[in-house]
Protein backbone atom coordinates (compact mmCIF):
# COMPACT_ATOMS: atom_id res chain seq x y z
CA UNK A 1 0.00 0.00 0.00
CA UNK A 2 2.79 2.24 0.85
CA UNK A 3 4.06 2.00 -2.74
CA UNK A 4 1.02 2.47 -4.20
CA UNK A 5 0.47 6.13 -2.18
CA UNK A 6 4.09 6.87 -3.43
CA UNK A 7 3.56 5.80 -6.50
CA UNK A 8 -0.22 8.00 -7.06
CA UNK A 9 2.50 11.12 -5.13
CA UNK A 10 5.04 10.57 -7.76
CA UNK A 11 2.11 11.25 -10.86
CA UNK A 12 0.13 13.91 -8.99
CA UNK A 13 3.79 15.27 -8.51
CA UNK A 14 4.15 14.74 -12.66
CA UNK A 15 0.95 16.33 -13.47
CA UNK A 16 1.43 19.71 -10.59
CA UNK A 17 5.37 19.93 -12.27
CA UNK A 18 3.54 20.22 -16.10
CA UNK A 19 0.64 22.84 -14.84
CA UNK A 20 3.36 24.80 -13.94
CA UNK A 21 5.36 24.85 -16.59
CA UNK A 22 2.68 25.74 -18.89
CA UNK A 23 -0.30 27.63 -17.08
CA UNK A 24 1.37 31.43 -16.44
CA UNK A 25 2.81 30.90 -19.60
CA UNK A 26 -0.05 29.78 -21.64
CA UNK A 27 -2.73 29.04 -20.13
CA UNK A 28 -3.82 25.99 -20.87
CA UNK A 29 -1.77 22.70 -20.86
CA UNK A 30 1.01 22.32 -23.53
CA UNK A 31 3.13 19.11 -22.58
CA UNK A 32 6.22 18.35 -21.49
CA UNK A 33 8.30 20.06 -22.54
CA UNK A 34 11.65 22.26 -22.18
CA UNK A 35 11.57 25.55 -19.90
CA UNK A 36 14.18 27.26 -21.51
CA UNK A 37 13.43 26.70 -25.57
CA UNK A 38 10.13 24.30 -26.01
CA UNK A 39 11.03 21.23 -26.99
CA UNK A 40 9.22 18.03 -25.97
CA UNK A 41 10.66 16.45 -23.46
CA UNK A 42 11.62 12.83 -24.00
CA UNK A 43 9.07 10.32 -22.53
CA UNK A 44 11.58 9.16 -19.44
CA UNK A 45 12.37 12.75 -18.62
CA UNK A 46 8.48 13.53 -18.14
CA UNK A 47 9.72 12.55 -14.31
CA UNK A 48 12.95 14.09 -12.76
CA UNK A 49 13.10 10.87 -10.81
CA UNK A 50 12.71 8.86 -14.01
CA UNK A 51 15.40 11.84 -16.03
CA UNK A 52 17.72 11.07 -12.98
CA UNK A 53 17.87 7.47 -13.29
CA UNK A 54 17.83 7.75 -16.98
CA UNK A 55 20.75 10.37 -17.77
CA UNK A 56 18.36 12.32 -19.23
CA UNK A 57 17.76 15.73 -17.52
CA UNK A 58 19.25 17.87 -20.24
CA UNK A 59 17.07 19.08 -23.32
CA UNK A 60 17.86 16.97 -26.11
CA UNK A 61 17.78 20.64 -28.17
CA UNK A 62 19.62 22.92 -25.78
CA UNK A 63 21.03 21.11 -23.02
CA UNK A 64 19.17 22.94 -20.57
CA UNK A 65 19.13 21.08 -17.47
CA UNK A 66 15.99 20.02 -16.06
CA UNK A 67 14.47 22.29 -13.08
CA UNK A 68 15.27 21.06 -9.60
CA UNK A 69 11.85 22.18 -8.93
CA UNK A 70 10.61 18.91 -11.01
CA UNK A 71 12.11 16.32 -8.64
CA UNK A 72 11.81 17.88 -5.19
CA UNK A 73 7.77 18.73 -6.28
CA UNK A 74 7.91 14.85 -7.07
CA UNK A 75 9.09 13.76 -3.63
CA UNK A 76 7.12 16.14 -2.00
CA UNK A 77 3.72 14.15 -2.98
CA UNK A 78 5.48 11.52 -3.25
CA UNK A 79 5.79 11.34 0.48
CA UNK A 80 3.26 13.58 1.35
CA UNK A 81 1.41 10.96 -0.32
CA UNK A 82 2.28 8.17 2.49
CA UNK A 83 2.36 10.66 5.52
CA UNK A 84 -1.30 11.45 4.44
CA UNK A 85 -2.19 7.85 4.07
CA UNK A 86 -1.55 7.50 7.64
CA UNK A 87 -4.30 9.76 9.04
CA UNK A 88 -6.68 9.74 6.47
CA UNK A 89 -9.93 7.94 7.74
CA UNK A 90 -10.68 6.10 4.44
CA UNK A 91 -10.12 6.03 1.00
CA UNK A 92 -12.61 8.81 0.02
CA UNK A 93 -11.08 10.82 2.14
CA UNK A 94 -7.64 10.21 1.29
CA UNK A 95 -8.25 11.22 -2.24
CA UNK A 96 -9.51 14.38 -1.31
CA UNK A 97 -6.95 15.33 1.17
CA UNK A 98 -4.27 14.68 -1.92
CA UNK A 99 -6.47 16.75 -4.19
CA UNK A 100 -5.98 19.96 -1.87
CA UNK A 101 -2.71 19.23 -1.31
CA UNK A 102 -1.62 19.19 -4.90
CA UNK A 103 -3.89 22.22 -5.55
CA UNK A 104 -2.06 24.40 -3.00
CA UNK A 105 1.18 22.95 -3.89
CA UNK A 106 0.59 24.01 -7.43
CA UNK A 107 -0.64 27.95 -5.94
CA UNK A 108 3.07 27.91 -4.24
CA UNK A 109 5.27 26.64 -6.66
CA UNK A 110 3.14 29.36 -9.40
CA UNK A 111 2.92 32.46 -6.83
CA UNK A 112 6.75 31.58 -5.98
CA UNK A 113 7.76 31.03 -9.31
CA UNK A 114 6.00 34.08 -10.90
CA UNK A 115 4.46 35.95 -8.44
CA UNK A 116 0.94 34.94 -9.81
CA UNK A 117 -1.83 33.20 -8.55
CA UNK A 118 -4.21 32.20 -11.42
CA UNK A 119 -7.16 32.35 -11.80
CA UNK A 120 -7.45 29.31 -14.14
CA UNK A 121 -6.19 27.55 -11.13
CA UNK A 122 -8.38 29.69 -8.56
CA UNK A 123 -11.40 29.15 -10.03
CA UNK A 124 -11.66 25.62 -11.01
CA UNK A 125 -10.07 24.76 -7.61
CA UNK A 126 -12.89 27.23 -5.60
CA UNK A 127 -15.03 25.22 -7.53
CA UNK A 128 -14.41 21.55 -6.81
CA UNK A 129 -12.83 22.02 -3.28
CA UNK A 130 -16.80 24.01 -2.47
CA UNK A 131 -18.77 20.79 -4.39
CA UNK A 132 -16.82 18.42 -1.82
CA UNK A 133 -17.66 20.59 1.28
CA UNK A 134 -20.70 20.98 0.65
CA UNK A 135 -21.09 17.14 0.64
CA UNK A 136 -19.48 16.68 3.78
CA UNK A 137 -21.48 15.92 5.96
CA UNK A 138 -19.72 17.24 8.88
CA UNK A 139 -18.75 20.46 6.86
CA UNK A 140 -22.22 21.55 5.08
CA UNK A 141 -22.69 24.24 2.54
CA UNK A 142 -23.43 26.35 5.44
CA UNK A 143 -19.68 26.63 7.43
CA UNK A 144 -18.33 26.06 3.72
CA UNK A 145 -19.78 28.67 2.15
CA UNK A 146 -19.54 31.12 4.78
CA UNK A 147 -16.10 30.15 4.74
CA UNK A 148 -15.42 31.12 1.48
CA UNK A 149 -17.38 34.40 1.96
CA UNK A 150 -15.20 35.20 4.91
CA UNK A 151 -11.99 34.54 3.20
CA UNK A 152 -12.93 36.63 0.29
CA UNK A 153 -14.65 39.14 1.54
CA UNK A 154 -11.55 39.88 4.37
CA UNK A 155 -9.20 39.98 2.18
CA UNK A 156 -11.21 41.86 -0.41
CA UNK A 157 -10.84 44.38 1.96
CA UNK A 158 -7.23 44.38 2.37
CA UNK A 159 -6.83 44.46 -1.25
CA UNK A 160 -8.85 47.49 -0.95
CA UNK A 161 -6.87 49.24 1.84
CA UNK A 162 -2.96 48.32 -0.01
CA UNK A 163 -4.73 50.43 -3.13
CA UNK A 164 -5.65 53.37 -0.97
CA UNK A 165 -1.93 53.05 0.67
CA UNK A 166 -0.07 52.37 -2.48
CA UNK A 167 -1.79 55.55 -4.20
CA UNK A 168 -1.14 57.78 -1.29
CA UNK A 169 2.57 56.47 -1.17
CA UNK A 170 3.15 57.36 -4.67
CA UNK A 171 1.78 60.73 -4.07
CA UNK A 172 4.10 61.39 -1.31
CA UNK A 173 6.97 59.96 -3.08
CA UNK A 174 6.53 61.35 -6.51
CA UNK A 175 7.25 57.94 -8.51
CA UNK A 176 4.34 55.29 -8.99
CA UNK A 177 4.67 51.94 -6.77
CA UNK A 178 3.30 48.98 -8.59
CA UNK A 179 4.12 46.74 -5.68
CA UNK A 180 1.29 46.42 -3.22
CA UNK A 181 0.57 44.31 -0.16
CA UNK A 182 -2.13 41.86 -1.74
CA UNK A 183 -2.97 41.20 -5.13
CA UNK A 184 -6.22 40.38 -6.35
CA UNK A 185 -4.45 36.92 -6.69
CA UNK A 186 -4.30 36.76 -2.53
CA UNK A 187 -7.80 37.88 -2.41
CA UNK A 188 -9.61 34.46 -4.35
CA UNK A 189 -6.83 32.45 -2.68
CA UNK A 190 -8.40 33.70 0.42
CA UNK A 191 -11.71 32.60 -0.85
CA UNK A 192 -10.35 28.86 -2.05
CA UNK A 193 -9.06 28.59 1.58
CA UNK A 194 -12.00 29.85 3.34
CA UNK A 195 -13.64 26.54 1.28
CA UNK A 196 -11.19 24.30 2.26
CA UNK A 197 -11.15 25.07 6.13
CA UNK A 198 -14.80 26.13 6.41
CA UNK A 199 -16.08 28.22 8.96
CA UNK A 200 -14.64 29.21 11.32
CA UNK A 201 -11.23 27.66 10.36
CA UNK A 202 -11.22 30.30 7.88
CA UNK A 203 -9.93 32.62 10.45
CA UNK A 204 -7.61 30.60 12.23
CA UNK A 205 -5.99 29.58 8.43
CA UNK A 206 -5.27 32.89 7.51
CA UNK A 207 -4.16 34.52 10.97
CA UNK A 208 -1.48 31.61 11.12
CA UNK A 209 -0.93 32.62 7.62
CA UNK A 210 -0.68 36.43 8.03
CA UNK A 211 1.71 35.72 11.13
CA UNK A 212 3.69 33.49 9.17
CA UNK A 213 4.40 35.78 6.85
CA UNK A 214 5.12 38.92 9.18
CA UNK A 215 7.58 36.84 10.20
CA UNK A 216 9.65 35.69 7.49
CA UNK A 217 9.16 39.56 6.65
CA UNK A 218 11.00 40.47 9.88
CA UNK A 219 13.73 38.34 8.87
CA UNK A 220 13.98 38.95 5.67
CA UNK A 221 13.63 42.91 6.12
CA UNK A 222 16.80 42.34 8.66
CA UNK A 223 18.96 40.70 6.11
CA UNK A 224 18.50 43.01 3.55
CA UNK A 225 19.26 45.69 6.40
CA UNK A 226 22.10 43.80 7.16
CA UNK A 227 23.52 43.58 3.53
CA UNK A 228 22.43 46.96 3.04
CA UNK A 229 19.97 46.26 0.49
CA UNK A 230 16.77 46.50 2.12
CA UNK A 231 14.02 48.06 -0.39
CA UNK A 232 10.40 48.71 1.62
CA UNK A 233 8.42 47.75 -1.82
CA UNK A 234 10.54 44.68 -2.31
CA UNK A 235 7.91 42.06 -3.57
CA UNK A 236 7.32 38.81 -1.24
CA UNK A 237 4.82 36.34 -2.54
CA UNK A 238 1.63 36.25 -0.04
CA UNK A 239 0.13 32.47 -0.92
CA UNK A 240 2.57 30.13 0.38
CA UNK A 241 2.49 31.17 3.91
CA UNK A 242 -1.62 31.51 3.90
CA UNK A 243 -1.71 28.19 2.30
CA UNK A 244 0.70 27.00 5.05
CA UNK A 245 -1.79 28.26 7.57
CA UNK A 246 -4.79 26.80 5.90
CA UNK A 247 -2.93 23.34 5.36
CA UNK A 248 -2.00 23.39 9.51
CA UNK A 249 -5.96 23.78 10.19
CA UNK A 250 -7.22 21.54 7.30
CA UNK A 251 -4.94 18.51 8.70
CA UNK A 252 -6.20 18.69 11.91
CA UNK A 253 -4.03 21.36 13.11
CA UNK A 254 -6.32 23.05 14.60
CA UNK A 255 -9.02 20.48 15.19
CA UNK A 256 -11.50 22.18 16.74
CA UNK A 257 -12.21 25.39 14.70
CA UNK A 258 -13.49 22.77 11.83
CA UNK A 259 -16.06 20.77 13.85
Amino acid sequence: MIAIQFLLGILLGMLVNLLADSLPFYRRVEGFHCAHCGAPRAVLAWSGISAGLSGRRRCENCATSLSPRTLFIEMVLGIGAVVIGIGAPNASAYLVQMLVFSIFLLITVIDIEHRLILHIVSGPAALIIALIGILDPMRGPEKTLLGGLAGFGSFLLLYYLGQVFASFMSRRRGETIDEVAFGFGDVTLAGVIGLTVGWPGVIVALVLGILAAGFFSLLFIVGMLVRRQYNPFMPIPYGPFLILGSLFVYFGGVGLVVV
